[in-house]
């Protein structure tokens, strides 16, 4: 006997609420190597590819390459991050070959004797420029393959232009223009009753079975390095600095470059200088031009024979994992692997350093990397450091506002939510070495006066609700949000006093 029950939830009523995912971090250990070297993008979309071996890039590019030369100090640094990205740029104009039509069929699942039952009444219609071309008395009962099907139907289809193919590896049937260029484009197969072997060759509209458009030949102009940079990075964003595989680079590329890295999202610019007029004051130099302009997303290394050393440079800083705890680092005191030390003069190193520029050269008898600065004299773990928590709090605010299940009320209480996700970021800075407890030197702000202690190592502040506009309010915009900063620095020269007694 059935029995007829009333659900549970009509008494208790219970539902799931699944909070969206938050906003992924940008990488911030991510190389992007630049090439005029596009042979292994076989195809016009492709923009970039990813490597975790010096021998895959060797393969695609060849060991001659510029390329293989650019990324040889990448793999041999260690530790070093597990991967690097080869963004694609076309420095010279590339013609694209004319596209033929395709209609790409999906696995096929009837079998040869279903093909030879319909015997000599199969028929179906195709898309040709909008148009349907019906095709009837098909005979297919002699056939002993899909190559003897496809070849059939060739046959029937070949006076509109177009052909009909087996492809084995992928088990589907294929439909191509004869001509390439625009002037042919396929649709689907349709048809339907007695006969109708659309579907069976899977060449109707059901998917996976898809076309692709005729195209015609056309001529891509040259690109500058920073329309390349934008070109990849609108396929693929997530990379923090990039080195361009061409040596020596004019001085119009480095300028341009680091102009666009200057006004671009977080990002960086490595490069190589081998000539000794680049490390002087002259107004002609372009990385003096650089250190006025305050260009601090160029980070640069002068070495005499190796054209890419800032790559091994770049390995070692990106390998910091700033999720870690005392994993920040300073660039100086840093060896380069691969790389000959230089044997510069105290003049050359002091030239290099009223710069900014760095080099690898011998202190005593021991290899190491000097002064791990960015044009202009700035640290370059303090632009790390300071892009990654710019990111780390953008991304947890962002992610408290997007993730509610309800919302973020313009109250006191609801700007506490949003700098709970700023004090998460900071702590983590103090936990991977990034900040420390001193003296805030900045200007006051809030409670925090300077010559105050930061004892946590950070100071968050926002006013309250109450103090905003009336058109603030209006538009929902929350109190300013400050944050002080104590940055942990490093120690890098040391004064030893002795005093002695006889």
């Amino acid at each position: 006997m059935s029995t007829t029950s009333l659900p549970l939830s009509l008494v208790v009523n219970v539902q799931l609420n699944v909070p969206p995912l938050a906003p992924t971090r940008r990488n911030f250990g991510m190389l992007m190597l630049l090439t005029p070297e596009v042979a292994p993008f076989n195809e016009q979309s492709t923009m970039y590819l990813l490597y975790s071996t010096l021998d895959a890039i060797g393969a695609d590019f060849g060991m001659q390459s510029q390329t293989y030369s650019a990324a040889s100090p990448f793999f041999a640094q260690t530790p070093r991050p597990p991967s690097l990205a080869v963004g694609r740029w076309d420095a010279t104009a590339t013609t694209v070959p004319a596209q033929a039509a395709r209609l790409w069929g999906r696995p096929v699942t009837a079998t040869v004797a279903d093909f030879n039952a319909v015997g000599a009444n199969g028929q179906f219609s195709l898309n040709i420029n909008g148009v349907a071309h019906a095709y009837t008395g098909i005979n297919l009962s002699a056939a002993l393959s899909y190559t003897d099907i496809a070849t059939t139907i060739d046959a029937t289809i070949t006076t509109d232009g177009v052909s009909c193919s087996y492809d084995g590896a992928g088990t589907r049937f294929e439909i191509t223009s004869k001509t390439a260029g625009s002037s042919i484009q396929l649709g689907f197969a349709s048809g339907s009753g007695t006969g109708y072997i659309g579907a069976m060759l899977g060449l109707d509209n059901v998917a996976p079975t898809y076309t692709t458009p005729g195209t015609d030949s056309q001529t891509k102009p040259a690109q500058t390095i920073p329309e390349a940079i934008a070109a990849v990075s609108g396929s693929y964003n997530d990379w923090w600095v990039t080195v361009v595989c061409q040596s020596p680079l004019a001085d119009a590329d480095i300028e341009a470059t680091a102009d666009y890295v200057m006004s671009a999202d977080k990002r960086m610019f490595g490069v190589t200088s081998s000539d000794p007029n680049q490390i002087t004051q002259n107004p002609t130099n372009i990385f003096k031009t650089l250190y006025d302009d305050q260009a601090y997303r160029v980070v640069a290394q002068y070495d005499k024979s190796d054209p890419y050393a800032i790559v091994s440079f770049l390995a070692r800083a990106l390998a910091v994992n700033f999720g870690g705890s005392d994993t920040t680092i300073t660039m100086k005191f840093k060896t380069e692997p691969t790389i000959t030390p230089e044997p510069l003069t105290q003049t050359e190193a002091s030239q290099c350093k009223a710069l900014g520029m760095n080099y690898y050269s011998y202190y005593d008898t021991v290899p190491m990397v000097a002064e791990g600065t960015v044009i202009g004299g700035r640290f370059f773990d303090e632009v790390h450091i300071l892009d990654w928590f710019c990111d780390a709090a953008q991304k947890n605010v962002f992610a408290i506002l997007y993730q509610s299940t309800t919302k973020v009320p313009m109250t006191d209480a609801g700007t506490h939510r949003l700098m709970a996700g700023i004090e998460q970021a900071c702590k983590q800075g103090v936990t991977n070495g990034s900040f420390a407890p001193g003296i805030w030197n900045g200007d006051p702000f809030g409670n925090l006066q300077t010559g105050d202690l930061l004892d946590q190592g950070w100071y968050i502040y926002a006013p309250s609700v109450d103090t905003l506009s009336p058109s603030d309010r209006q538009n929902r915009k929350a109190p300013p949000i400050q944050v002080a900063l104590k940055l942990a620095g490093a120690i890098h020269e040391v004064d030893v006093i002795v005093n002695f007694d006889r």
